[in-house]
């Protein structure tokens, strides 16, 4: 019978995990996870802590013993420490007692994630907290209970510290925002997210830009530009290291980032071991020269099935890659994004489309602006598209996901049939105007 290793479980090892035992039922599934807790919603940790998710089991999707019940065999607070791919084996560290043994493997599936960067000069800060799990939401929420915050500063302005930076203003806990250049939210376009400054001034958050920290001392962040700010709570949210150090003699290629590339079944160099989730790199679908590392849900989900119907010994089971769509809601606002990064189209020729109108039919009532920027090939290939407004964001961003996936073209958008009525939007749509737009700057380049 065949032995399978996971290394990590949350979204990619414990989602491959499941299909994998779906397909097989004889097959032998184990998964080692260096931290407490299996499976849960990463992606909720702020809106537990804000309140919007208000039950905290709701945020777990499985535990040891659910996966016990399928006859795959868990082991929390294991972390793997070494992985020999000549003679199939793996080191692992029991984190309680230190012992170490090795266990071997038919297939190895990699899911060991990343870990929440530090902040130079908070790492021995007892104020300072990164939120990656829920063991930090956990110590985040004691301590602001604990210690009764009413004020904090959030370092950075991703995913985790603009989704923080809202959640604690929830909480009534005043908050400073330090972030170190003039773009927030900065793998959205300047110019989309200038609406978002705005919006932080109405809520009451006081933005401090072109400014780092630069130590902690009596309660306050130091700052570069020479302020400093009450910080009895600091969150961190500064990305990702990937956890691939203990790959380094395995003979599993990696990149100078730590990440690891995979094939269009998920396999790595070493054609019985697997990557995926937060350390794997594969390629975007509509610019394969591409190199992709989406850390988030929806890719780990996917190649997770691909790589359990692999090991299955089903083929034709393809990742056909990635277009990185991604959106995040701050406050009254939508944000979000489809394509390859910003810094990256500049490597093609391209025309840009900016387009903004009513979300819906001007005269329904809160009927306000949507508005896209959208960068265009010469042919006609989306190489990306950013879009914000107060609603709607999402089924343009996923009618733009479908449309490229299917090699729909920019020009083609006037062809996309969409559901119209006064409160959802406007018998021109958004998006066919966007393609008669392209079709007008085609034309006038001789493009068409």
């Amino acid at each position: 019978m065949a032995k399978v290793i996971v290394v990590g479980g949350v979204a990619g090892g414990a989602t491959a995990a499941s299909q994998l035992r779906r397909l097989n039922q004889e097959i032998d599934i184990t998964i080692y996870e260096k931290d407490r807790d299996i499976s849960f919603a990463n992606c909720g940790l702020p809106y537990h802590i804000g309140g919007e998710v208000d039950e905290r089991r709701k945020l777990i999707a499985a535990t040891p013993e659910s996966f016990n019940e399928k006859d795959v065999s868990v082991f929390t607070y294991h972390e793997v420490v070494g992985v020999n791919t000549d003679k199939q084996f793996v080191t692992v560290k029991n984190m309680t007692t230190g012992e170490e043994f090795n266990d071997t493997y038919d297939y190895l599936i990699l899911s060991p994630g990343g870990r929440a960067r530090v902040v130079p000069g908070l790492e021995n800060v007892e104020e300072a907290f990164a939120l990656h799990n829920i063991e930090d939401m956990d110590r985040i929420m004691e301590y602001i209970d604990e210690n009764k915050i009413q004020e904090a500063v959030v370092v950075g302005t991703g995913f985790i510290g603009m989704e923080m930076a809202e959640n604690l203003r929830l909480r009534d806990i005043g908050v400073t925002v330090v972030h170190r250049n003039e773009n927030i939210y900065g793998h959205i376009e300047a110019d989309v997210v200038a609406v978002l400054h705005q919006e932080m001034e109405k809520h009451g958050i006081d933005l401090k830009l072109n400014a780092e920290v630069e130590r902690y001392r009596d309660g306050y962040v130091y700052l570069t530009n020479n302020e400093k700010v009450k910080a009895p709570l600091v969150i961190q949210g500064i990305g990702l290291n990937p956890n691939t150090e203990f790959l380094k003699d395995s003979g599993i290629k990696m990149t100078g980032r730590g990440l690891i590339p995979v094939n269009e079944y998920g396999q790595t160099n070493v054609k019985n071991v697997y990557s995926l989730g937060d350390v794997m790199e594969t390629r975007y679908l509509h610019v394969p020269e591409q190199p992709a590392n989406i850390k988030l849900a929806w890719p780990a989900h996917r190649i997770a099935y691909v790589i359990a119907n692999h090991i299955h010994g089903e083929y034709n089971v393809k990742f056909e890659g990635l277009l990185g769509t991604n959106i995040m809601r701050f406050f009254d606002y939508e944000v979000g994004s489809v394509g390859i990064p910003q810094e990256t189209v500049r490597n093609y020729e391209h025309f840009v489309i900016d387009h903004q109108q009513n979300f819906k039919a001007g005269y329904m009532e809160g009927a306000s602006k949507i508005k896209i920027k959208i960068y265009v090939a010469h042919d006609g290939t989306i190489l990306r598209a950013s879009v914000i407004s107060k609603s709607g964001v999402d089924k343009r961003l996923d009618t733009l996901a479908a449309h490229i996936r299917m090699g729909g073209k920019a020009q083609d958008l006037v062809n996309v049939e969409v559901a119209y009525s006064p409160p959802f939007s406007s018998p021109k749509s958004f998006l066919n105007m966007v393609g008669y737009k392209t079709i007008e700057e085609m034309k006038k380049r001789g493009l068409m």
